[in-house]
């Protein structure tokens, strides 16, 4: 692994998190935590985006290493890249519940 510095660390940890900043996202990639291959169509289907939104968040999450895509036919499967992407997002969530029952330092949600 080439040596980083500890900005371009930052920079790139900041970049992946922006992965997780969007609830599209989110809905999509808690999809895939169950660690099987998804489709666009069956993720659509699921999920009631639209086909163009789906495959641009797939395209944004592949770009950043989060999810992979297997070409097969006419159709390409994704799944998640690491399973410690599921692992990651089930800490999150549960920081968020523990925020939720405690009822203090949770911030308004801003749109």
């Amino acid at each position: 692994m080439a040596e980083l510095r500890d900005d371009e660390i930052y920079d790139r940890q900041a970049d992946l998190c922006q992965v997780f900043s969007n609830p599209k996202r989110l809905k999509l990639l808690e999809l895939l935590k169950d660690g099987g291959e998804h489709t666009v169509s069956q993720l659509q289907e699921t999920t009631d985006l639209p086909q163009s939104t789906v495959s641009r968040h797939l395209q944004l999450m592949r770009d950043r290493g989060v999810v992979h895509k297997r070409d097969d036919g006419v159709h390409s499967h994704y799944a998640l890249s690491d399973d410690r992407i599921a692992t990651g997002m089930e800490l999150m969530r549960e920081i968020l519940f523990d925020q939720l029952e405690d009822d203090h330092h949770v911030p308004p949600v801003e749109h």
